[in-house]
């Protein structure tokens, strides 16, 4: 386990990264008041203090709108003072900046504490004092948040805009009681977790990082609303011409009727997808197709990318809004023998399971850091991504552009599998489904939707009724792409008849590694049980959706916990599943080292709690002997056809 000394160390590098990117705001005002934003902070170990600012046109990703801005720069931050924190109303009174503390935004707000206190969760305060930026008078406005890990209620100006619970999804909104001058944005943040929530807490197999974990944007509108863009091709066979179908939700954000028309392009195509008049509040759903006689296709060693805009305009010919996408055309269809095929080659996918998470910033990653994970993956020479929950856009952006296809999933896990005969829990699962989908569905590199991971074997009525409501949500919302889900076994257990609505099947392989006394202790039963899977599930598509072993020190290869046993073991199970050409694909859990809980121990005789220390590259960014290891068999495996 880290000593208490390295733990604060990171804190520190931490703080230490947080004043650097704040340099710029930093200044000091004497006596400024608090009506207009500036003042000193008390109790705060950074001496300047903090102002205003208006936020600066841009985002970290480019699909979405055009017209965004990046609520970045300074923030100020306070645990919560009280026992509830809301019943007081301390926040709304609060002189100037009293008892904050400057941070960036993204912020784990227990990032570097890994005490059980940490894993169960608390309450924090964010503040941005903002100006808007300048344009057309008249507009609306609102706020996204890319991700809140859990609770979050929103005040604008002492208002309260909305709350929202929920991790790893967007959500909106509007920005109501504005003023000219400085606004005055508070977010509560409670990432405390019970057992009915998504993911269940207070535990989890990996750290419960509460914050404003993703960024944070503003966005204007004008009179309607360009939202919910679907771009979706359909290749019938990997020679024929595709079609492109283009839908979008127009919203008038008004109580006037307000006439609008929508344009836009795919490719190099121009598209009419006509004009209308949306009343008072209302909504109007615009569609159009185009065909591309001779596509140029997506897959993971050629993934072409086409451009798709979407412009919104007003009776006087303004510009509303627009949208932007970047479309691949490609086909993943499941044949009658349970082959995943991607343009009609069959699928023998290697790749690897990541956390967003960094031991110094906690899931609260930057464009660096998410590069560096892609960097990994394709000095890897993998083409699978796999998640316990949907990941970040910049990162499906990266994994587009790089040809690595991604098992996005819910993080409906083991621990929930008590709760999921509750007609309540179910339903916020399946709109967490719901959400991924309508959020993702854009990005080529997605290849299924996972519904779950690790539920209770053998299945119970209720989760039996949550995999046929999710599979057949998945099959009616994209049709293009298979509903699966991760699931755990071991030799003996029946066929499970409640997986037959889910298209594609994952089965952690943990042979050799956890069981040391039982059914799964002697790897070479995996082969025979592997073989077993198959037969019970011929007309699903079977993946190895986890397999890895713990490594943080030198020694003998026989000794679990080695850098000797990691690779040997890796070697072992590749060379298993490259007998099997009726796999999918595999994942090596994981790509690097995170925090998993306190007192795990991961199977490892000499474990370092509250570390799992299976990734092929350790904390510290430093690669293990394994991962040239996995490379080298990586490299040599013809994934596709």
């Amino acid at each position: 386990m880290l000593s208490r000394v390295r733990a604060a160390a990171f804190a520190a590098i931490a703080d230490a990264r947080a004043v650097l990117a704040l340099l710029p705001v930093l200044i000091v005002l004497a006596g400024a008041g608090a009506a207009a934003g500036p003042a000193r902070a008390q109790g705060s170990p950074y001496p300047p203090v903090y102002m205003a600012q208006t936020p600066h046109p841009g985002a970290l990703y480019r699909d979405g709108w055009t017209d965004r801005y990046l609520l970045d720069g300074a923030w100020l931050y306070r645990a919560d003072p009280t026992a509830q924190g809301l019943a007081q109303g301390w926040w709304r009174n609060v002189a100037a900046t009293a008892g904050w503390t400057l941070v960036s935004v993204p912020s784990a707000f227990n990032a570097g504490d890994f005490s059980p206190a940490s894993m169960y969760g608390s309450v924090g305060w964010y503040r941005k004092d903002f100006r808007l930026p300048g344009g057309p008078r008249g507009r609306r406005w609102i706020v996204r948040f890319e991700s809140i890990n859990y609770r979050a209620t929103v005040w604008l100006n002492g208002r309260r805009l909305g709350s929202h619970a929920g991790a790893y999804l967007p959500f909106e909104l509007p920005l109501r009681y504005l003023r000219r001058g400085v606004n005055r944005l508070i977010v509560r943040v409670d990432d405390r977790r019970g057992a009915t929530d998504i993911p269940s807490g207070p535990g989890g197999g990996w750290w419960n990082y509460g914050g404003i974990v993703r960024e944070v944007y503003l966005r204007p509108v004008d009179r309607a609303d360009l939202e919910q863009v679907v771009v979706r091709p359909l290749l019938p066979c990997p020679r024929c011409a595709a079609t492109v179908e283009l839908s979008a939700i127009v919203r008038n954000v008004t109580g006037r009727r307000q006439p609008v028309a929508v344009r836009g392009s795919f490719g190099t195509l121009p598209l009419d997808l006509g004009a209308a008049t949306v009343g008072p509040h209302g909504s109007w759903v615009v569609t159009a197709q185009v065909r591309i006689a001779h596509p140029k296709l997506w897959s993971i060693y050629r993934p072409h990318l086409y451009k798709a805009a979407l412009v919104l305009y007003g009776a006087d010919g303004r510009r509303l809004s627009e949208y932007v996408t970047y479309s691949g055309i490609r086909q993943i269809r499941l044949t009658a023998n349970g082959r995943l095929e991607l343009n009609g080659q069959p699928l023998h996918l290697r790749g690897a399971f990541i956390h967003e998470s960094d031991v110094a910033l906690g899931s609260a990653l930057d464009s660096a850091h998410r590069a560096r994970l892609i960097g990994w993956m394709r000095a890897l020479g993998g083409h699978l991504l796999r998640s316990h929950y949907p990941l970040h856009p910049e990162l499906l952006e990266l994994a587009d552009e790089y040809g690595i296809l991604v098992w996005s999933e819910i993080p409906v896990n083991h621990e929930l599998s008590p709760y999921l005969g509750l007609p309540a829990v179910r339903a916020r699962a399946e709109e967490m489904l719901r959400e991924n989908i309508v959020e993702n569905e854009n990005h080529p590199s997605v290849l299924a939707w996972s519904i779950a991971n690790e539920l209770a074997t053998p299945t119970t009525a209720g989760e039996a009724a949550y995999i046929a409501q999710a599979s057949h949500l998945v099959h009616t919302l994209d049709p293009t792409r298979p509903a699966a889900m991760a699931i755990s076994a071991w030799p003996g257990v029946s066929c499970q008849a409640a997986y037959a609505p889910v298209d594609a099947l994952g089965f952690n392989d943990y042979f050799g590694w956890f069981d040391a006394a039982g059914a799964t202790a002697d790897r070479d039963g995996l082969g025979p049980f592997l073989d077993q899977l198959r037969a019970c599930y011929p007309r699903h598509a079977l993946f190895i959706t986890e397999f890895g072993f713990d490594a943080s020190r030198s020694g003998p290869v026989e000794e679990r916990g080695t850098y000797a046993f990691q690779g040997n073991s890796a070697a072992y199970h590749l060379a298993v599943y490259a007998r099997r050409p009726w796999l999918a694909g595999a994942v090596y859990f994981t790509l690097q080292d995170f925090a998993a809980m306190p007192g795990y121990n991961g199977g490892d005789p000499y474990p370092t709690p509250p570390f799992n220390h299976k990734g092929l590259v350790d904390l510290y960014g430093n690669l293990k002997p394994a991962f040239g290891v996995v490379a080298a068999l990586y490299r040599a495996t013809r994934q596709m056809g």
